[in-house]
């Protein structure tokens, strides 16, 4: 079954394939702080946007990885097989035809446990999603699923049921990119980091899960999430929000979820053995291990990011030639008027901070400020992002 998952590389473009779509890299903080933000503004609906969002992509996304001929035991072997492959954990799908499906290992809860260890309470919703989506995909018919039993509120395991319903599945709508990115130059400031090495030692790196549906590795839990889906999502939160007036609400909510994405998954991967082997060795500069980190960023599939000018400790300039946020917007709802890449927004300072930054963790957030002055949603060639002080 894992030949079906096997990893295409676009060097060119700095994208990670798999069954037909491009995945990006992010760990159990940032995609539980996500679904935290997303949840918890009481003037929307957060969960209905994250399962609908999950529903829509891997629909398309198993329907991808099925074949021609597969039983229904295939096809239910191939959506267990693809959620443990991109490292969400492990699904028992044995009595599913019973309205029952079970997991003993969660990505997303252990995002909760690590950020939000006080708040015990059902934490799946991305999986009920997939599930909706996937088996939508492999039964050929639609399926609300909802958690009933959950790890995070403190369950043994994960429980699912699983509900005929008579609303059609959800569709994943997009357009073809409309958009050339400009072309790389080789401008970019790398300091003493070579970048190619430590792209082309990711690219080498067996990310996909373990036995448990899990990816640990540079001192996280990895996940490899369709970009579709975090984009989906998010454009979902951000109309929700501005049609209740709330645009840059939502606006800083997902930009500081990118600070803390930042803060806490690059701090893991500065302190793993990963980081030690493959780029300690090339760091001379205290600037050098922030050139590193935007290599592993690139790496990650995050897009092409260069530094275009740095003074170390106090300020930033970065270009992004195809960061996923810009493309994904213009792919579902074409160009708007204002900046869209509200992650790498919050990353660019967030690493600033952690690179620089004095004392704890938590003494460091809001101590640089990022601000994206044009995006390829505003038909600019590439977005800019500039960090400077508080």
């Amino acid at each position: 079954m894992r030949e079906r998952f096997a990893l295409q590389y676009k060097a060119d473009e700095h994208r990670r394939m798999i069954g037909g779509k491009e995945t990006i890299i992010h760990c159990h903080h940032y995609n539980a702080r996500l679904q935290h933000t997303i949840e918890h503004v009481t003037d929307v609906d957060g969960a209905k946007i994250i399962r609908d969002s999950a529903e829509a992509v891997f629909a398309e996304h198993v329907a991808n990885v099925l074949e021609e001929g597969d039983d229904e035991a295939t096809r239910l072997a191939a959506v267990g097989a693809l959620y443990a492959h991109l490292g969400f954990g492990r699904l028992e799908l044995s009595r599913a035809a019973e309205g029952v499906v079970t997991s003993d290992q969660s990505h997303y809860v252990e995002g909760w446990q690590a950020g939000f260890s006080e708040t015990q309470r059902k934490a799946c919703t991305f999986t009920e999603g997939y599930l909706q989506g996937a088996l939508a995909a492999a039964l050929g018919r639609p399926f609300s699923v909802r958690e009933h039993k959950c790890m995070n509120a403190g369950d043994d395991r994960c429980e699912f049921t699983v509900d005929a319903r008579h609303e059609p599945v959800l569709r994943n709508d997009k357009r073809p990119s409309d958009f050339h990115p400009k072309a790389a130059d080789g401008h970019g400031e790398h300091g003493n980091i070579d970048e190619q090495a430590i792209i082309d030692a990711l690219v080498q790196m067996p990310f996909m899960g373990s036995d448990e549906g899990l990816i640990p590795a540079f001192g996280v839990y990895l996940a490899l999430t369709p970009a579709d889906f975090y984009n989906l999502m998010c454009i979902q939160f951000v109309e929700q929000m501005r049609a209740k007036g709330l645009f840059r609400t939502a606006q800083r909510l997902l930009t500081f979820a990118g600070e803390t994405c930042a803060m806490n998954t690059f701090r893991g991967i500065m302190a793993s053995a990963e980081w030690d082997a493959l780029i300690a060795p090339m760091i001379q500069h205290k600037e050098d291990a922030l050139y590193g980190l935007m290599a592993l960023s690139n790496g990650f599939g995050w897009g092409n990011w260069r530094v275009t000018e740095h003074r170390p400790a106090e300020t930033l300039t970065i270009e992004s030639l195809n960061g996923y946020e810009a493309i994904g917007h213009r792919e579902y709802r074409g160009s708007c008027d204002d900046p869209q890449c509200f992650m790498l927004c919050g990353v660019s300072a967030g690493m600033m901070e952690l690179v620089y930054g004095e004392g704890l963790l938590e003494d460091r957030f809001g101590t640089f400020l990022s601000e994206e002055n044009q995006c390829i949603c505003t038909d600019a060639p590439c977005c800019h992002f500039e960090v400077e002080p508080a």
